[in-house]
């Protein structure tokens, strides 16, 4: 196989990755959105079962219901698991980007290394107006992976919730929001990288 080839294989695989990676992003980005309401009602029902828990009802006005506490914290965790599991739906899309995102990105790797004897590694290095090198688009693809893994990662164990501590579930929202805020520096890392290839994606 010439160079030429080998490069135009490379590249057609890198166009393929990030078309994938745009769509997947937009998945991703649609997914945490529904799940901020989620959180919210969660927090919400955690505060009402932990009020409920403090209020002593055989001395209050409703002391003429015996079976009404019992009733109120049946109703308020029912409530609860539900909205964890509509949640845990959520986490199945998020994962499924993930995944997604390791498979083309496994992709691209294994046409680069099939044919990187072909184009040497000064090709690898080369840079354009047109195009970042293929070591710089390798790198970016590395990163964006190890992004998606590491925040699917942190809001999975988020939402392994217990309903002995109520105070941990009333701030998943700002834990939640954390998880982006801790990894500043790749918040923008997709779309970064989006805008990095955009000359190079549209060059045929």
């Amino acid at each position: 196989m010439s160079e030429r080839t080998a490069l135009v294989s490379i590249h057609q695989s890198f166009r393929r990755c990030f078309d994938a990676i745009e769509k997947q992003q937009n998945e991703w980005q649609c997914m945490l959105l529904q799940c901020d309401p989620l959180l919210s009602s969660l927090s919400n029902l955690a505060e009402q079962l932990q009020a409920c828990q403090r209020v002593e009802f055989r001395s209050s006005p409703v002391h003429c219901f015996p079976d009404l506490e019992d009733r109120l914290r049946y109703k308020l965790t029912a409530a609860m698991e539900a909205t964890l599991e509509e949640l845990s739906e959520k986490m199945s899309a998020l994962q499924k980007v993930r995944d997604a995102v390791s498979h083309q990105v496994g992709s691209v790797l294994y046409v680069y290394e099939v044919n990187a004897e072909g184009i040497g590694l000064g090709a690898s290095m080369e840079r354009s107006v047109l195009s970042p090198s293929i070591a710089d688009m390798l790198e970016w693809l590395q990163d964006i992976e190890k992004h998606y893994r590491n925040q699917y990662l942190r809001r999975k164990l988020l939402l392994q919730v217990r309903y002995d501590r109520l105070s941990e579930i009333q701030t998943l929202p700002q834990s939640w929001d954390n998880v982006a805020e801790k990894s500043t520096s790749r918040h923008q890392l997709v779309e970064d990288t989006l805008l990095n290839v955009s000359f190079f994606r549209e060059a045929q």
